[in-house]
């Protein structure tokens, strides 16, 4: 059929239809595709596995009108057309002419990706940003340069041709394939697109929406996509068998004794070096005579702007044993022995201010030139910021720390031991390293740093000690990116035949250090069918351990067979991570035993009582990870879940403990369906929730209402007693009991008193515990924002839940949509977590005897951009909390409250946060 033919299509052919069993929620979701396209979008949040590209292709063939579908990558852009083939089409059948891969080429059905399209409408004219913004395709190190071949226009003639061509077609279904990518320049070019089109019908499929942009953001992207109308959750999928029992894994490392070294050397200079500033004279004078210390009411504002910088220029006036601190910092609204010591930390905030940033610095003085030029030879300095406890260099030497290649050779060997020759296993970097490869058989130089060339050389080597060459033969190993690919020999038959099936010849050479294996040539034209050959060989069995990079791989790359997956990328993102993630926990089909395994690592740096920034990125990935708990019969996100505790300082006997710990636990892969089927039957759906530590928690000032009631008790008690005897003298007569001459003083004193005792009373009874206290913290926020309209049922105390866990509290909102639910405990967090700059505080204080209390408390950002709210919220807090006072941070008096609160906040540095995990409720 020719182009011309195509172009003439405006509807599907009668026979095309899905060739296999609907799963439960697929169907659930057609049976009721009438009522969600009544406003033209269908916005599906489904995890990676799900079947979400096979419910588009079944959505656009119910719609029976011109579609295009946008991908993120070529990779995926090729899987929509081989799995319209493969689920839709008879066997005999290949890809029709009416399927195009090319936007110059529309057709019936065209299938392109993100950056064609900005590109195309950037060329026309019909958009005004950069190519390639924040939207940027996230497989720049694979597949850029390729250059989208097919997709390629480059003159605004061609472009406008184009965009005519889709009205002549009449295209009118918009299929957003991981639609978590429409972020800035291509969500513009995204929007330019519907409006070109007459009321075009929107799909939008994800695995994780943008949950944790701004509000602005979060508005654009459902401006595009709609609101969700079903999203489905990785416990119901598993409880389905549409996802495969899994479970995450953490195994720890230390540096190495190279890597320790120089750690230790630099904290033993960055010692040195604050001991010398606290006794240097110049810094000590510069400081005393500085502005702000000087006339510091005279400059609040530049105060505020950098209150990190002014605490740090009282700390260590304080610490070089200056008079002059103690006027500073009453400025901080703190006493004297509230003051904290001078550590590194500030240290660090001190010197970048004096170094770089403080316009009141000479930066050309002799002193602060030998400062610059010391701290920049002993690695202090980087983008003129000063680093005295890590630096970015020393945290990359973590995340790509020799020591993970050893783990990653343990972790082989365990998997191996455990499932033998059904081991499918993907390790995923973020580097190829081809420098790395040997020149010769003999060539074992040391390996270095982590990467994909690193880890295949460290696996064959490790192969090839004594005793283990014929086993080689037996576990063959491959490499897969977009650049470079390596395949054992013995699978080169296979791979051959599988080229030949897609008219291809694969162009191949020995690999120079070792001849069983072989490199391949890979090439623009032929990268995707490269991948497709190479993963049918993985799923033969062919090669049983494939080591990629994750741009590659680590998204919309499809081998079910995949049952233990190593994370050796540097990934902290929300969306990427779920991703890389979801290649695992597939299901396979003719294999219902299947369980998957996922692997991360972290290097721990134990000199460092936050562990090092490898730690901290790996909490961060979880915190978007849904899975099993290893210490409680829950399914939920977060570090907490691995039974590692990162706020507590590592020992390297912890960490071999936990490494112990996590191989006892991974023996139990036999246990792990019948661990889900346990966790999955205690509760019904996912919700997000939020844990807050007890020091965190806004407790009322219960303590002045009970003293004030006791105290008009008494003193009315007296005075009654004494009325009674002046004005009735016959009473000290009268033939009564003297308990009955005691009552009459008694009821008046209880009466007079009763409001404050009943005060104090409700106040107890309404918080008598931290989860019962934190429900009516969020009442009061839920409340504020119900009247703003931001949710839809009316408030009541049971719709927030909370629990006390482990010394912390946990909070959620029961029903909802996920975006109300998003907006509330992202307002409760922003109460509950330490000031920062808003636009209202919340200022409550109570005095105790002698002791005067205040707190602090920011009012939500989304409730604070308006005065009037701001107001319904300290009007639903003293309702619901307690007495509260609002505070305008944008006036004198408000500005010098907020520094007060902002200090609080920076002497508390080490105060854990706040978090927000997703948990099975």
């Amino acid at each position: 059929m020719s182009f011309i033919l195509d172009k003439k299509m405006k509807s599907f052919p009668d026979h095309l239809s899905f060739r296999y069993t609907w799963r439960s929620y697929q169907k659930r979701i057609l049976d009721g595709l009438d009522e969600h396209l009544k406003n033209r979008h269908l916005h599906l949040v489904a995890p990676p596995g799900s079947g979400k590209t096979v419910l588009g292709l079944e959505v656009m063939l119910r719609i029976n009108r011109p579609t295009i579908i946008l991908a993120p990558t070529l990779t995926i852009k090729q899987q929509w057309a081989s799995r319209f083939v493969e689920l839709f089409l008879p066997d005999s059948e290949d890809t029709p002419d009416w399927i195009s891969t090319s936007l110059k080429q529309p057709a019936l059905v065209t299938i392109t990706t993100y950056r064609a399209l900005h590109r195309l409408l950037s060329t026309a004219g019909e958009n005004n940003l950069p190519e390639d913004g924040d939207g940027a395709d996230p497989e720049p190190t694979e597949e850029a340069g390729q250059g989208d071949d097919l997709e390629e226009i480059n003159s605004h003639t061609e472009a406008l041709e184009t965009i005519r061509q889709w009205t002549e077609i009449g295209v009118h279904t918009l299929i957003f394939d991981e639609a978590h990518h429409l972020r800035v320049s291509w969500w513009q070019s995204a929007m330019q697109l519907c409006s070109m089109l007459d009321q075009p019908t929107k799909i939008a499929l994800t695995a994780t929406p943008p949950y944790d942009v701004s509000p602005r953001e979060w508005q654009r992207y459902i401006e595009l996509c709609g609101p969700i109308d079903e999203e489905i959750s990785v416990p119901e999928l598993v409880r389905h068998g549409e996802l495969c029992p899994h479970q995450d894994y953490i195994s720890l490392t230390t540096p190495t004794s190279d890597e320790a070294s120089r750690i230790r050397k630099f904290r033993t200079d960055a010692a040195q070096l604050k001991d010398d500033m606290v006794q240097n004279a110049f810094l000590a004078n510069l400081l005393v005579h500085h502005p702000w210390i000087a006339q510091s009411n005279t400059y609040i504002e530049d105060i505020l702007s950098s209150p990190g910088y002014y605490s740090s220029m009282v700390i260590y006036l304080r610490a070089a044993d200056q008079p002059e601190w103690k006027e500073a910092v009453k400025l901080l609204g703190m006493k004297e022995k509230e003051v904290p010591d001078f550590t590194e930390e500030w240290l660090e905030e001190l010197l970048t201010g004096v170094l770089y940033r403080d316009p009141h610095v000479d930066h050309e003085q002799p002193e602060i030139k030998a400062w610059q030029k010391h701290m920049s030879r002993m690695g202090m300095i980087e983008r003129r910021r000063v680093y005295l406890r890590s630096t970015p260099a020393f945290d990359k030497m973590l995340v790509q720390s020799v020591s993970k290649l050893h783990s990653i050779g343990r972790i082989l060997d365990f998997e191996r031991s455990v499932l033998e020759e059904r081991l499918r296993m993907v390790i995923l970097t973020d580097y190829i390293r081809k420098d790395d490869l040997p020149r010769h058989g003999d060539d074992l130089n040391p390996l270095t740093r982590l990467g994909v060339v690193p880890i295949f050389e460290m696996i064959r080597r490790q192969l090839l000690e004594a005793g283990k060459l014929k086993l080689a033969d037996r576990l063959p190993i491959g490499i897969l990116t977009g650049s470079f690919v390596v395949l054992p020999a013995s699978a080169l038959p296979l791979a051959t035949e599988g080229a030949s099936r897609r008219g291809v010849q694969l162009s191949t050479k020995p690999l120079v250090h070792d001849e069983r294996f072989v490199t391949v040539d890979v090439r623009d034209s032929n990268r995707s069918t490269i991948v497709a050959i190479v993963t049918e060989v993985f799923a033969q069995g062919e090669i049983e351990i494939l080591v990629g990079t994750a741009a590659l791989l680590g998204e919309g790359w499809d081998a079910p067979g995949i049952n233990s997956l190593i994370m050796a990328s540097y990934v902290g993102s929300f969306m990427l991570s779920n991703q890389m993630r979801g290649r695992a926990i597939r299901t396979q089909r003719g294999n219902p035993d299947k369980t998957g395994a996922i692997w991360h690592l972290a290097c721990v740096d134990t000199s460092g009582i936050d562990g090092g920034e490898d730690l901290a990125s790996l909490a961060r990935r979880f915190r978007s990870l849904v899975g099993l708990s290893v210490t409680y019969q829950k399914i939920e996100s977060g570090m907490d879940r691995m039974g590692l505790d990162v706020r507590k300082r590592q020992t390297a006997r912890s960490i071999d403990a936990y490494n112990q710990d996590t191989l006892r636990r991974a023996k139990e892969r036999h246990l792990l369906k019948e661990r889900w089927d346990a966790a999955i039957g205690l509760h019904s759906s996912m919700t997000e929730e939020l844990t807050v530590t007890k020091e965190s928690m806004p407790r009322p000032y219960i303590f002045s209402h009970t003293i004030k009631a006791v105290f008009m008790f008494g003193i009315f008690l007296a005075i009654g007693a004494w009325g009674e005897a002046v004005l009735s003298p016959r009473l000290l007569s009268m033939d009564a009991p003297t308990w009955f001459k005691m009552l009459i003083p008694l009821v008046i004193a209880l009466l007079v008193s009763s409001p404050w005792i009943y005060k104090a009373i409700k106040m107890k009874v309404r918080h008598r515990s931290l989860d019962r206290s934190i429900r009516q913290v969020g009442l009061a926020v839920y409340s504020t924002l119900y009247r703003m309209e931001l949710m839809g049922e009316e408030p009541s105390i049971h719709r927030i839940k909370a629990e006390e866990e482990g010394g912390a509290v946990v909070c959620w909102l029961r029903d909802g949509s996920t975006q109300e639910k998003t907006v509330f405990l992202l307002a409760l967090q922003q109460v509950l977590d330490p000031i920062e700059n808003p636009r209202y505080l919340l200022y409550r204080e109570s005095k105790s005897w002698f002791v005067t209390k205040r707190d602090y408390h920011a009012v939500p950002e989304e409730i604070g951009r308006r005065k009037e709210n701001a107001e319904r919220f300290v009007e639903s807090w003293r309702k619901h909390v307690g007495p509260a006072e609002l505070v305008y941070t944008r006036t004198p008096e408000g500005r010098k409250m907020l520094l007060t609160a902002r200090t609080k906040a920076l002497s508390s540095m080490f105060v854990h946060k706040s978090d927000r995990i997703s948990a099975w409720r």
